[in-house]
């Protein structure tokens, strides 16, 4: 039992995050009675703490288990003074290999915006016609950001329409396995399931391989048998094949050959919404303020704002007070911190100035060549989403008329939506003129 707990530990934590375990786990309010192939029984400290961990984390612990185990788990969940109460293991469809796909992950409990729409659209075309649409899809952005729960998604569509084949696993797990097929002479069977059991492969945090000859080649391998075999492939990682550094140019080149979808950090509306669904699915009252204050200041990471939340919500249930502005500015100052101003007109035109070695004064002026007429409009555009100015205020910092902005504005994104090199660009110049780098 000793040696299971503390892998458990590690598999519960990759599901409910660090503050979660500190809180539930490590304290000791949750602890293991014993562990046996099958089945589990887990003890809490109170009948409150149990309560919680069963409304919020049981999935997550059965899964954990059965992560441990390699097998269905039936988890008896029980308080300190309660006779013990099992809980069934969750149905599982048969399937000729562990999926590892998380179940709470598909395409019901993701939030659409403008920053993921043509990522989700595609996703849902390869889950709706594995092999045939999209071979391979590419799915890249920064980290946090919902390409994991994409990849989940689409597994778990897949299975549930045809009943297994589906894998999914990161490239540190690639890895480990290829590593032990190599100590343990099993290479053949480590490539037969890739050939004969895995109908669709969800291999994420694919940079992870980058300048691992050995494990590149056996990614090749796998990649060369399952597409001639009109198998579906799905990789995520947190750039775009091109670059990943140190990873061999074939891999580059079979990775570019189907569909590349980038995932964006969500404006301050999306933002809101994944926070709202993900309150509610945890039953948190979560007012509008509330949501706005977390999605401002947290809007880059969709994951660092769960984490936000989980804390939120746990600070909830220990102080029995409502969630309120008040009470977030109170407890959790640290991980939320009174809003900075935004930066002013006069700074923006100045950091992007010095961004594109140009004159504050040539963004001003009425000079339109290419090198000053495209960091002008990337400065208006700057200026009203960062800055949140209004045309009018703009104009008279840019010494413009109030149509020459909107037209920059409406110009820069327009081309956005098409061009992930200018996202790219329009990104760091605001992690520039926020003071981030």
């Amino acid at each position: 039992m000793d040696n299971v707990w503390p892998v458990f530990c590690a598999a519960l934590e990759r599901r409910i995050g660090g503050q979660n375990m500190d809180i539930w786990v490590r304290s000791g309010a949750v602890r293991l009675e014993f562990a046996e192939p099958g089945r589990v029984r887990m003890r809490a400290e109170n009948r409150v703490t149990y309560e919680w961990v069963r409304d919020n984390f049981l999935d997550e612990m059965r899964g954990a288990w059965e992560e441990v185990q390699g097998a269905p788990v039936a988890l008896d969940v029980t308080w300190d003074g309660a006779p013990v109460e099992v809980e069934a293991p969750a149905p599982r469809p048969n399937r000729r290999a562990p999926s590892h796909l998380e179940r709470a992950m598909t395409f019901d409990n993701f939030v659409v915006g403008k920053c993921n729409e043509f990522a989700h659209s595609v996703a849902c075309a390869v889950a709706d016609a594995p092999g045939q649409a999209y071979n391979p899809l590419f799915i890249y952005g920064s980290t946090g950001l919902g390409k994991t729960h994409l990849m989940h998604s689409i597994g778990n569509r897949v299975e549930r329409r045809l009943g297994g084949g589906v894998l999914y696993m990161t490239g540190q797990q690639f890895f480990d396995q290829m590593v032990s097929a190599f100590q343990n002479r099993t290479v053949p069977q480590f490539r037969e399931r890739f050939r004969t059991e895995v109908d669709v492969l969800l291999l994420d945090d694919v940079q992870f391989i980058a300048g691992r000859d050995r494990t590149e080649e056996e990614v090749f391998y796998v990649f060369e048998v399952m597409l001639a075999a009109k198998k579906q492939i799905v990789l995520a990682a947190d750039q775009a094949p091109q670059e990943i550094g140190k990873l061999q140019p074939r891999l580059r080149t079979r990775f570019s050959q189907g569909l590349l979808a980038d995932v964006q950090p969500p404006d301050v509306e999306t933002m809101m919404a994944i926070l709202a669904k993900k309150a509610d699915a945890i039953h948190l009252v979560l007012p509008s303020d509330v949501q706005y204050a977390i999605a401002q200041r947290v809007r880059n990471s969709v994951r660092e704002a769960e984490g936000v939340l989980n804390r939120l919500a746990a600070l909830h249930a220990f102080y029995g007070r409502p969630v309120t502005m008040s009470f977030v500015l109170e407890r959790m100052s640290d991980v939320l911190p009174p809003e900075t101003p935004p930066p002013s007109a006069d700074l923006i035109i100045q950091r992007v100035a010095e961004h594109y070695h140009i004159r504050p004064n040539d963004i001003r002026s009425s000079r339109r060549p290419a090198n000053i007429s495209h960091p002008r409009q990337l400065a208006m555009y700057l200026c009203r989403t960062v800055a949140r100015l209004s045309f009018p205020e703009i104009a008279r910092a840019f010494e413009r008329d109030n149509s020459t902005v909107q037209y920059a504005c409406k110009k820069v994104a327009t081309e956005m939506s098409t061009d992930p090199n200018l996202r790219a660009e329009v990104d760091m110049l605001e992690k520039i003129v926020r003071g981030a780098e």
